[in-house]
């Protein structure tokens, strides 16, 4: 894959052992783009660009094609930053030293150079394993499993005492919204945020090779023509405004130790990052805990190779470094030196809101040559984490992959997958499919080939006993190309094709094929469509039921491509349970908006009459149940049914063929159900209401209910309420 670099490069051959002819490719640079030798004696090539891209390729004597390639860490020589691009070309040998080019640039006051390893993380680890001074929390499902532990829930509640009571995540399948933004717990230091660091430098004359574009950087500018500054060394400068933060340390790190091997984690190859330079707010200059709301400045953005390594080049010129003095210094803290940036790393995911998928908590105060190795939550990922696994085209849909025997679908769509191979691919029993839809597919053959260069997709909805007619999927589809900034169209757009084979060409709404295309990032090869499932135009699912997804490839003369065709029918449904309490009464007492009841003259036990709903029309309710909650007593409170309908149910037989439902407290499944309410009668399981000796209590009436649906990422059953009914109960 194409190796993306920003800044001024000078690109020299270091090594060639290999038979075959090789080259080097540089694309998308203000100078130096080209195609050259790749023999030791090709002059060195400097480059400018804030963004471009460099390809190793090699001629197995059938013309030339990309290699296989992969970078190694930068190391500071001499007054310069070096790294090497190693490649693998079509040979029987997987040495990567067939062709070795070596990038360098100078060091300087200015320029920053981050590196480091992109990977994912699930299981048990729902902190991020990769931050090791702080314990940092990323999803709204690492937040409520923080909060199961007392020694995490107390600093939280100090430290983000509105995360703790904010909005809870609304159900069904859908990212965070956001991205989440971190929350930041410190492990082994005394305050909400890190001591700021300066970093001391000494001035050289730059060295005579470095003389021509290069000198000319952005960053030299500051230190002179005839300079460079080398990093000597760093040092911590005070903050005492810091908030000092009293948690359970100790706690916290048994914890950390029991959770860690249940931790997995992998590579994110050809992933592409963008990174952000953090100012702090008013309240975290006042050691306040991270809040994310701070001023933001882009630096830009690279891509993972194939073992998920990154290197990522920036520039600070003398107004960035006077900004950090007079906008990001807390009191008692040095401006006579320099201040190193605050740097936020983002995923980015075109499908994903605001094409942001992931963020990071900041890296403080990094110095000029910096590896930072970032861990992704899995379900930030939302994509394959591997390429083609052969079988048919569909290969994915979120995580949950089709066509392996651990993955069945009814004949209406409904999914059921026990696939345990990776611990972040959600399990689902007869679910429907709900949210936004990632599509991945594959058109390769058994040689790593395709003729597609263009598909289509579209979709028709089950009507009656029949099928609507087909119509395009044309939702626009924009991934990230290497070398820039936007992510780019790959559809849809007009086109002539073969819709219909033997048959002639017609108007047809087609997306580009960039599959092994080294100058997109590689994770986005197989991401065919990125479907609202609750839209579409046409709509994909007017009411919830069938749909079917038909995708088709087509070479260049738009001809259709043989054996290059997959149908898929999902059932969609997007429709939320029907879910409230209408009335509840004891005895001839009716409730009402403050509702109090009355003991005396009621038998012992007193009963409570119950009239609620808890309905999912499409049978995908997983279950639903009524509780109570007396007082500040930790619930449940045991109740029992004295007469009426069910309280609690789950659905009758659990299979997959065919599928089990639930439709709730509505016929077939509640037969003493009138207009899809159910009344029911309660008692406490035991005793009354009210203890002996006890005047007054509030109760609580809950009703909640789950959903089996899912968007391929997510879990396969989502919490809907509780709804609430309040009431007292006095003697």
């Amino acid at each position: 894959m194409a190796i993306s670099m920003q800044g001024s490069w000078t690109v020299a051959v270091k090594s060639k052992s290999a038979a075959f002819a090789q080259r080097f490719i540089i694309e998308g640079a203000d100078s130096g783009n080209g195609t050259y030798a790749g023999q030791v004696a090709t002059p060195p090539v400097p480059v400018t660009g804030a963004y471009w891209s460099i390809r190793i390729q090699n001629n197995p004597g059938t013309g030339f094609i990309d290699s296989d390639d992969r970078i190694k860490f930068p190391v500071s020589v001499a007054g310069q930053y070096r790294f090497d691009i190693e490649s693998n070309d079509a040979g029987a040998d997987e040495d990567f030293n067939d062709l070795i080019l070596t990038c360098s640039m100078p060091q300087g006051l200015g320029e920053f150079l981050i590196y480091g390893n992109l990977s994912y993380y699930s299981g048990g680890c729902w902190y991020n394993p990769c931050f090791r001074d702080w314990l940092v929390i990323e999803s709204a499902a690492a937040l409520a499993e923080a909060l199961r532990y007392p020694a995490v829930r107390v600093p939280i509640e100090k430290l983000y005492p509105q995360r703790v009571i904010g909005p809870p995540h609304p159900p069904g399948p859908g990212p965070d919204p956001g991205p989440f933004v971190p929350l930041v717990l410190p492990i082994r230091q005394q305050t909400a945020l890190p001591a700021r660091l300066a970093q001391e430098f000494k001035m050289t004359a730059a060295p005579a090779a470095e003389a021509g574009p290069a000198k000319k950087a952005k960053a030299d500018s500051a230190a002179g023509e005839s300079t460079m500054a080398t990093p000597v060394r760093s040092f911590a400068i005070s903050s005492p405004a810091a908030l000092a933060v009293e948690i359970d340390r100790i706690g916290i790190g048994d914890l950390v130790d029991i959770l860690r091997p249940l931790c997995f984690t992998g590579p994110l190859a050809g992933f592409p990052l963008r990174f952000q330079e953090y100012d702090r707010t008013s309240a975290e200059l006042a050691g306040g805990p991270y809040t994310g709301t701070g001023g933001r400045e882009s630096l830009g953005q690279c891509v993972t190779d194939r073992n998920g390594n990154y290197i990522f080049r920036f520039s600070r010129d003398l107004g960035d470094f006077l900004q950090e003095v007079f906008q990001d210094t807390a009191a008692g803290e040095n401006v006579f030196v320099t201040a190193f940036p605050d740097v936020i790393a983002q995923l980015l995911d075109s499908l994903a809101p605001g094409g942001v998928s992931y963020e990071s908590a900041p890296y403080w105060n990094i110095p000029n040559l910096k590896r930072i190795d970032l861990c992704v939550p899995a379900s930030a990922v939302g994509r394959p984490v591997a390429g083609c696994q052969g079988g048919r085209v569909y290969q994915q849909i979120g995580f949950i992959r089709v066509g392996i025997p651990a993955v069945s679908f009814d004949p209406e769509g409904r999914v059921t997958c026990t696939d345990n191979t990776a611990p972040y691919i959600p399990q689902t029993s007869c679910a429907a499919w709900g949210g936004n839809l990632r599509f991945s597919a594959c058109f390769l053959d058994a040689n790593k080939a395709s003729a597609v260069t263009q598909y289509t997709i579209r979709h028709r909805h089950r009507v009656g006993m029949g099928w609507s007619g087909w119509e395009f999927y044309q939702e626009p589809l924009s991934l990230q190309r290497v070398g820039f900034v936007a992510p780019q169209q790959v559809g849809p757009f007009d086109r002539n094709l073969q819709v219909v084979a033997p048959g002639p060409l017609v108007p047809a709404k087609a997306y580009d094929n960039i599959e092994l295309n080294f100058t997109w990032a590689a994770s986005d090869w197989f991401t065919k469509a990125g479907v609202s499932s609750g839209g579409g135009s046409p709509a994909y699912a007017p009411t919830p039921g069938p749909v079917q997804f038909q995708i088709q490839g087509y070479d260049a003369a738009g001809l259709q491509v043989p054996g290059k065709n997959d149908l898929i029918t999902l059932y969609v449904d997007n429709v939320s349970p029907l879910l409230n309490i209408a009335s509840v009464g004891m005895g001839a007492q009716t409730g009402g908006d403050c509702a109090l009841f009355h003991l005396s003259g009621e038998p012992v036990p007193a009963v409570l009459t119950v009239k609620f709903r808890a309905v999912q029309n499409e049978g995908f309710l997983g279950s639903y149940g009524l509780s109570v909650r007396k007082g500040n007593i930790p619930p449940p409170f045991p109740i029992a049914v004295s007469s009426g309908g069910f309280i609690t149910a789950t659905p009758p037989y659990v299979n997959a063929s065919p599928c089990h439902q639930l439709f709730g407290t509505r016929p077939p499944d509640e037969p003493l159900a009138v207009g899809d309410f159910v009344t029911t009668n309660i008692v406490p399981a035991a005793g009354n209401w009210l203890d002996l000796g006890q005047p007054f209590c509030t109760f609580v009436v809950n009703v909640s209910c789950t959903k089996r649906v899912t968007d391929g990422t997510q879990p396969g059953e989502y919490g809907f309420g509780p709804v609430q009914y309040f009431l007292g109960i006095e003697q």
